[in-house]
């Protein structure tokens, strides 16, 4: 069962083991038809399309839950979100069909939207993306799973533009990893030569790629 959820304001500072474990313990207290794993220890094996980085906000996250046989969606809807705090819901769940992808090896790309503010250094790098998006290359220190690395982050920035004082982002991922939007803001505050500041990240939707190279909502991908 795809199931596509919201990871609200008021846990957007909860990690993804935490996040992990919490989705577990709810899952088992549904009284839905799980499976589970084999072995001394059986456990939920859930897997995720994409972990959610600390602090941003997840508006339509997706994860693949085992069954052990069918069930209707919007019983599993109701039957979940009973077990789940307010700040993080279940907006949507999907049956999927034998052979569909890994929701992980489907994710192209995320949707963001960045909240920054009005204030004079946030206006100051939100004014910076315009001249980022005319450069070829912008090579920054990107984390990686064997560490710290220099990349060029450009190629990874797909869209953007500025609404006010919010930034509307697309940005890729690839095998090699991801942008994370607050390595770009980081990166804008270099260019405009002003100090970092808070803001909030919220991650709209996870993107895949349908069979003409559409990039489309991974809720909506048709496998076949």
């Amino acid at each position: 069962m795809m199931v596509i959820f919201e990871k609200g304001f008021a846990l957007r500072h909860i990690g993804h083991l935490d996040l992990m474990r919490t989705m577990q313990r709810a899952l088992r207290r549904s009284n839905l038809p799980i499976a589970y794993s084999k072995g001394f220890s059986p456990h939920v094996q859930l897997s995720f399309a994409a972990p959610l980085s600390v602090g941003i906000v997840g508006l339509r996250e997706a994860m693949d839950v085992p069954l052990a046989e069918p069930v209707e969606e919007e019983a599993f809807l109701a039957s979940l979100n009973e077990a789940l705090p307010p700040s993080l819901q279940a907006r949507k769940a999907r049956l999927l069909e034998d052979g569909f992808p890994s929701l992980m090896a489907l994710v192209a790309a995320s949707r963001y939207t960045l909240e920054a503010g009005d204030g004079p250094n946030a206006q100051a790098a939100l004014a910076q993306m315009q001249p980022f998006l005319t450069l070829d290359t912008y090579m920054a220190m990107r984390k990686t799973k064997s560490g710290e690395a220099l990349c060029n982050i450009r190629p990874l920035v797909q869209e953007a533009h500025q609404e006010g004082d919010k930034l509307h982002l697309v940005l890729k991922a690839t095998p090699q990893g991801s942008l994370k939007p607050g390595l770009l803001m980081k990166c804008l505050c270099g260019m405009a030569d002003v100090e970092e500041f808070p803001f909030l990240a919220i991650r709209e939707e996870i993107l895949c790629r349908d069979s003409g190279g559409k990039l489309v909502s991974i809720e909506e991908y048709v496998h076949g």
